[in-house]
């Protein structure tokens, strides 16, 4: 197959998973379409949850491509001719290209196996979007013989133009976890507040100490965000509850300031609290995302073929991302590479950011995506 040919397919596969977009631990009819589409090739694979493992070649090395099969719960307003079919859900984060991208690759490898001379496994993985994620669920399975020496995945980004690529060795995309905690105290009438203890007003606190983490208990040279999203308490003016649920996100790119920050909150909330008579309960269920580690030297490498393909101007050396990405489960055990890869299209200064109702990325993109993932399986190892 040429280029032409897998680009065609990636834009067929991309407009069906558009049209039919399914959310996290719910991709039933995209894993039985792929799976029909495997079958059809005469490609292996095997199901884990509603994840698949497919299996192109043979031979103890063995590099492995990732792409992502959820969307998200955004009620879409592009426009396109295939837009979602499902209410409420749309693939706003770029997967369905991912997807398309990955699973015409895998085709093309499939045709070209007799000259492949190693095996190469194809992860399509569910629920990128919702945690624990699906990495872990996949991970397992993906580490059987033969275990992967590589594994290599692309993001869609907008903020570059079609056509490029960007890249990072080592921290890349960030760390991602939750905050999630409930102050209790003693409810009273607002008139009488010596009555109780004001979990609302030791909330008040822990917010303000929380923006301290970043600005007096961090190197200022390490990136780190500290965010409290959403505060529930109380249901009446005249009523001091005896409640507040809080909700919030830490993003850093250091992945031992990741757990002194978390050490921070559980030793300082406590007595921060405890100055106002109320108790601080977190959840402590760890399930959030480590820091995204590029690996250095297949990241050179990545950079040299990029800029040999592409030409040198369609290759940026970015600067750490705040975003989270559960790539970064499978990084931890198998040396890999994340690259974003540019979806503006050319006739725009700027576009919709991912998560956007109105986010479409340029399909002329897949381009430069298939070139890359099949080079990265062609060309590794490279000498």
């Amino acid at each position: 197959m040429d280029l032409e040919e897998i680009y065609r397919l990636a834009v067929d596969f991309r407009r069906y998973f558009h049209r039919k977009p399914e959310v996290a631990e719910q991709e039933y009819e995209t894993q039985a379409y792929i799976t029909d589409v495997l079958q059809r090739y005469g490609i292996a694979y095997t199901t884990v949850g509603t994840g698949i493992i497919a299996r192109v070649g043979q031979g103890a090395l063995c590099v492995a491509l990732r792409g992502e099969m959820d969307a998200l719960r955004v009620k879409e307003a592009t426009g396109l001719p295939f837009a979602s079919e499902n209410e409420g859900m749309m693939h706003a984060c770029g997967h369905d290209m991912h997807l398309a991208m990955v699973l015409a690759v895998t085709i093309a490898l499939k045709q070209q196996e007799p000259l492949l001379q190693k095996t190469v496994k194809i992860v399509f993985q569910p629920s990128e979007e919702k945690r624990p994620g699906g990495a872990r669920l996949l991970l397992p399975e993906l580490l059987k013989d033969p275990v992967p020496r590589a594994i290599f995945a692309q993001h869609v980004y907008p903020g570059l133009p079609t056509g490029c690529v960007g890249v990072r060795s080592g921290a890349f995309f960030a760390s991602s976890d939750n905050i999630i905690f409930s102050v209790e105290g003693k409810g009273t009438h607002a008139a009488m507040p010596q009555n109780g203890s004001d979990p609302i007003l030791a909330t008040a606190c822990l917010i303000q100490f929380y923006q301290t983490l970043v600005t007096k208990f961090r190197n200022p040279l390490t990136p780190a965000v500290v965010s409290v999203t959403s505060v529930h308490g109380g249901t009446a003016n005249n009523v001091i509850p005896d409640r507040v649920d809080v909700k919030g996100t830490v993003r850093t790119h250091d992945n031992e300031l990741r757990d002194r920050i978390f050490e921070l909150i559980d030793e300082k909330s406590e007595a921060i609290c405890g100055l106002y008579g109320c108790r601080f309960k977190r959840d402590k269920t760890m399930n959030g995302l480590p820091v995204l580690m590029n690996d250095r030297l297949l990241t050179e490498q990545f950079v040299g073929r990029a800029g040999y393909l592409l030409g040198q101007e369609h290759v940026r050396l970015m600067e750490p991302l705040t975003l989270g990405e559960d790539f970064a489960i499978y990084l931890q055990s198998i040396p890999g590479v994340m690259w974003v890869l540019g979806v503006c299209p050319p006739i725009q200064d700027a576009m919709p950011p991912l998560h956007n109702p109105g986010f479409s990325p340029d399909e002329e993109a897949m381009r430069t995506g298939i070139v890359m993932l099949l080079d990265c399986v062609n060309r590794f190892p490279v000498n």
